[in-house]
């Protein structure tokens, strides 16, 4: 008799917990923050959860969707915003190391015109070379308080560039002779913005060429003759495995692992030198979402974002991850899973959804995803702090440099 009664009462206790069960839309609605931003200033409660949030905070990771005129725009307000309420003085982004030394020398620092010609000089150095990405590049170069105040961490984009100091470099004329005959095929075979990556990507001949160069120069370690031929190694390599891919070759998801990889590489060898001479940087990362990922990314690989949370936490501090849904987004083409976690119709205005917030309830939002993509929604929500819903808004612009977006 005592055990029925207690399985009534257990029962009746599920049963009134289930009816107290909060409504996954009214949370939303409860956590989210409307904000207003400019390309120099961000205000209002959303806002202000963010600079609660980051007050221990040693890294901020910006998730972004490429190509969104908005996006950047938004993330320069946001860094700005940053260094002014926390002091961050580092931005951390998706494009070639060498492209953004150059973008931040001093005959170029903080003057996009400047950059732009950069960017046109050498069409494939930049990965994204919008107006509005060009424009987020000249501020943070302007607005760091280091010599190396923007880290491109990304894997070797622009061969030419490289080629051309390696020429200067050359032990030898023999190696020079090398590094020339490889310099005049680049340039061949990347002429325009639409040739990105052609030499790097699609000839299955570059990485032994580019290995037996390396073989030749017997660069010192460290030097900048090795990491000059490192990258182009590396960035070779990883090229290769999205091409042998695209031929069907078993390559897994080796061109996000090792890519990942890169960008741990490059980012503490920055980390690392800077440390050596200040303070530990409080770092803005920009970057496209997936790699934003605390943990694993949906392609599978342990992210430069991973990382440096880790690092966070092992200097006593914190981290904080944003998703951004950029305003050229269709509000109807988003993912279904992603549904639950936002607003019924697209605010008018720009929005931060606290997924700190919603992050206990997550078994409930989960039941509004289908099976199949119910890991998805679980990893975002935990992945990342809040995600930002940008007001609707045009795709990004190409005026100063008159180049297509890529895959256009």
């Amino acid at each position: 008799m005592r055990s029925g009664v207690l399985a009534i009462a257990v029962v009746a206790g599920v049963s009134l917990a289930a009816a107290q069960d909060p409504v996954p839309a009214e949370l939303v609605a409860t956590h989210s923050h409307a904000f207003t931003f400019t390309d120099a200033s961000v205000s209002g409660p959303g806002w202000d959860v963010i600079q609660r949030a980051t007050i221990n905070s040693q890294f901020v990771f910006f998730g972004e969707g490429h190509d969104d005129k908005l996006t950047p725009i938004f993330a320069g307000a946001l860094y700005g915003a940053l260094q002014r309420a926390h002091g961050f003085d580092r931005v951390v982004v998706e494009q070639d190391p060498v492209a953004m030394e150059l973008a931040c020398a001093p005959e170029r620092r903080g003057n996009v015109t400047a950059v732009a010609a950069l960017s046109m000089r050498y069409p494939t150095f930049f990965e994204f070379s919008s107006d509005q990405d060009l424009a987020f590049i000249a501020r943070a170069c302007a607005a760091g308080r280091a010599s190396a105040p923007v880290w491109g961490v990304e894997q070797t984009l622009g061969s030419e560039r490289y080629l051309e100091e390696l020429e200067t470099l050359a032990p030898n004329p023999t190696v020079k002779a090398q590094t020339s005959e490889l310099l005049a095929h680049v340039r061949a075979v990347e002429k325009t913005r639409t040739d990105y990556a052609h030499f790097l990507h699609d000839d299955p001949a570059t990485s032994p060429r580019l290995v037996a160069l390396q073989q030749a120069f017997g660069a010192a370690p460290g030097s900048r003759a090795d990491l000059l031929l490192s990258g182009l190694v590396a960035s070779a390599e990883i090229f290769g495995y999205d091409r042998r891919a695209g031929a069907g070759e078993f390559v897994g998801l080796f061109n996000n692992t090792v890519r990942e990889a890169q960008f741990k590489r490059n980012f503490l060898a920055r980390y690392r030198a800077a440390t050596a001479i200040g303070p530990a940087p409080k770092a803005f990362f920009k970057f496209g979402s997936w790699h934003m990922y605390h943990g694993r990314s949906p392609g599978n690989a342990f992210t430069i974002a991973n990382l440096a949370h880790e690092l966070a936490i092992i200097n006593g501090q914190d981290a904080y991850g944003l998703m951004v849904l950029p305003g050229s987004a269709k509000w109807n083409e988003l993912d279904e899973w992603l549904r639950p976690l936002l607003p019924a119709t697209r605010p008018a205005g720009a929005m931060l959804i606290d997924l700190r917030a919603l992050r206990p309830y997550q078994r409930l939002f989960r039941t509004l995803a289908a099976d199949q993509d119910q890991w998805q929604q679980r990893d975002l929500i935990n992945a990342f702090d809040a995600l930002i819903v940008l007001p609707e808004g045009p795709e990004a612009e190409w005026t100063l440099t008159g180049f297509p977006k890529l895959g256009s």
